[in-house]
């Protein structure tokens, strides 16, 4: 073969590498992109192909409120970002920034800076390869203040299987961001998982996040559990802040303490939420003996697949495990739960009263643990339930079962703050071991988003005691009854007057302003993201304004309970039963006064609930009905024609 074909067969083979290899290489990430963008067209989600980043590569893309994905598009940041130095990349051909008569442009497959104006909107158009333009966008840049930022990316990338079932877990890593960019914390999780009742069935969920070892977060104390309250039932987002801060202060054993947190699932903003110290028994926390890591230790490890029992009563449940440890006296966290709550749980057991208790720890109790501190309870619910205190087979009095301070202090929480659910669930007592103490003790304070009249009709109620007894269903009865007692009626008063009435005072003027300056900034963002999720808006959601319903009901409050408490106004029962002759609500009015809303029964296709009748007569007792005397009313429901 001549030199001449050698050369022109190697100019070929040349030719071919670049025609079939080096050009397809250059052309194939414009056309990868070219193909994105114009999925994200047809499905009408241009927004989609722009991306921005700043410090700590962290990226994020433009979300739109709404289903349709129409109208002004936003781009949540940080506090710590940098808006005149945002890094833009696009899948279009080219994107044009345009805002105030200026304009700017960046291309596909290049990285550019831009410096960006917050709150304001920019025009934003997007060219496919050959030069036409395919569609218009509004952005407007939004930048949190003042906030630690918290960073979850799971190992699917996807929030879609933990935002389906609260009972998956997943690995996933975490870095939590200070309001000046300085990375406070950075590791794989061990786990997030989702967290919630009724609040699990909204966009915006909770989250429980499990760290592979204990850490201090925002100087909380070091814990390996922590809560991301997503507060969606609260439109102020004060209201477990509020609460938990107003326990702390008090001084109450296990108190959660709580920061304001952005944060950002798998690089979506996903709203503001307080980052909360878990109700748990463990170091930092409630500083009690551990008996579920005492069961497991002493039963090698695992007890997922131990054997499960439940009494023949049906009373009593929990774990047959072989090996108790030493003392199984404590210690005990319980927590106050009803029906089908009740029935998820591993371990528990329900009192003859009907109270239903759940075994928060230990999760895996022995059939002697539970015995144990149900015998316990039951003694004491026979006390509290009996006329004079005393327990009608021991003979000892109800003090003897429970620490009077923290029983009062945990009623004054939930009686100051109307809490709608609170003796119902989320209601925690525990019991140390007995080198501590005998006693069972009331608290850790816990879900106050339905508390300061943020639940319509009686539970808004500002002027009669509630006793714990709001919320229909359950409720527990041991505070109304121990009220009757007047050594605790003369503890609740001395709490009050010299705790909790200047606390109440420094919650308003002090700390609700504080809350509303910090989270300025990120309730915006919140608003825009989230805003349609928060119940019961007819119009503008004001965080401000719901805020400030918080601290108007918590000043009328106080002046109620100055008058009961401090001046000794004297107070008439209302018993509310239903038609079986069960109680169902018990109120305390002033004397002479009438209460501001009644309880309200659900109607429903067969029956309708019509109100109230005293008692034996054929008279409805109304909220124009003055209460001089203790009164018990029987609610009346009628059939509906089918």
């Amino acid at each position: 073969m001549s030199l001449q074909k050698r050369e022109f067969r190697c100019i070929l083979r040349w030719l071919s590498f670049v025609v079939f290899v080096v050009v397809p290489l250059l052309v194939l990430p414009g056309m990868l992109r070219e193909l994105k963008f114009q999925r994200l067209l047809r499905e009408e989600r241009l927004e989609g192909c722009v991306s921005f980043g700043y410090e700590g590569n962290h990226w994020v893309t433009c979300y739109t409120p709404g289903a349709d994905g129409q109208g002004t598009g936003y781009v949540f940041l940080p506090s710590f970002a940098d808006l005149d130095a945002i890094r833009v990349e696009t899948e279009a051909f080219r994107v044009e920034f345009e805002q105030g008569g200026q304009m700017f442009s960046v291309s596909g497959g290049e990285e550019a800076s831009c410096s960006f104006l917050e709150q304001v909107s920019y025009t934003v158009r997007f060219y496919d390869f050959l030069g036409r333009e395919a569609g218009t966008k509004s952005m407007v840049f939004l930048k949190s203040g003042g906030l630690p930022t918290l960073y979850v990316n799971t190992e699917s990338g996807s929030m879609e299987r933990l935002d389906a079932d609260k009972r998956y877990k997943e690995g996933a890593s975490g870095e939590l961001v200070g309001p000046d960019g300085g990375v406070l914390f950075c590791d794989v999780l061990k786990n997030i998982s989702g967290r919630g009742n009724h609040t699990f069935e909204f966009e915006k969920k909770s989250y429980q996040i499990k760290l592979r070892t204990p850490e201090d977060l925002l100087g909380m104390g070091a814990s390996d559990t922590w809560i991301l309250l997503s507060n969606v039932y609260d439109r102020s987002y004060i209201r477990n802040k509020l609460t938990y801060d107003m326990a702390l202060e008090a001084g109450m054993a296990g108190s959660p303490q709580s920061r304001y947190i952005d944060v950002y699932l798998n690089g979506v903003y996903n709203g503001m939420y307080l980052l909360c110290e878990k109700v748990e028994i463990g170091d930092n926390r409630l500083e009690l003996s551990d008996l579920e890591k005492q069961n497991k230790e002493v039963n090698g490890g695992n007890l997922e697949e131990a054997y499960r029992f439940l009494s023949d009563d049906e009373k009593r449940k929990g774990t047959a495990l072989l090996r108790n440890p030493e003392d199984i006296t404590g210690g005990y966290l319980v927590e106050h739960d009803y029906g089908p709550k009740y029935a998820e749980e591993i371990s528990g057991f329900i009192t003859e009263g009907g109270e239903e208790f759940v075994l928060k720890s230990p999760q895996h109790a022995s059939v002697e643990e539970v015995d144990y501190i149900a015998g316990l309870m039951q003694q004491l619910e026979d006390a509290i339930r009996s006329e004079d205190g005393c327990n009608p087979v021991t003979g000892e009095y109800y003090s003897q079962y429970l620490d009077s301070k923290s029983w009062a202090d945990k009623y004054l929480v939930e009686e100051i703050s109307r809490n709608n659910g609170g003796g119902l669930s989320s209601s925690y007592f525990y019991k140390p071991e007995d080198a501590v103490s005998t006693r069972v003790f009331g608290g850790p304070v816990w879900d106050y988003d339905k508390a300061y009249a943020r639940v319509p009709g009686c539970s808004a109620n500002a002027r009669d005691l509630g006793f714990l007894t709001m919320h229909n269903g359950k409720n527990t009865r041991w505070f109304s009854c121990l009220y009757q007692q007047e050594d605790f009626r003369l503890m609740i008063k001395k709490e009050y007057q010299e705790t909790f009435r200047e606390l109440l005072s420094y919650m308003v003027e002090v700390k609700i302003p504080e809350y509303l300056n910090e989270i300025e900034a990120s309730a915006i963002l919140d608003k825009v993201r989230f805003g349609p999720v928060y119940l019961d808006y007819a119009g503008e959601m004001d965080y401000r304004a719901e805020a400030g319903r918080v601290a108007d009901f918590i000043l009328r409050r106080r002046q109620f309970l100055d008058e009961v408490w401090l001046s000794d106004a004297p107070i008439c029962r209302v018993h509310f039963l239903t038609e079986e002759g069960k109680e169902w609500h018990c109120h305390g009015v002033i004397a002479g006064e009438c209460m501001e809303e009644l309880p309200c029964e659900d109607s429903t296709e067969e029956v309708e609930f019509l109100g109230w009748k005293l008692e034996g007569t054929d008279t409805y007792f109304t909220n124009q009905t003055p209460v001089t005397e203790d009164l018990t009313v029987v609610g009346v429901w009628k059939e509906c024609e089918q």
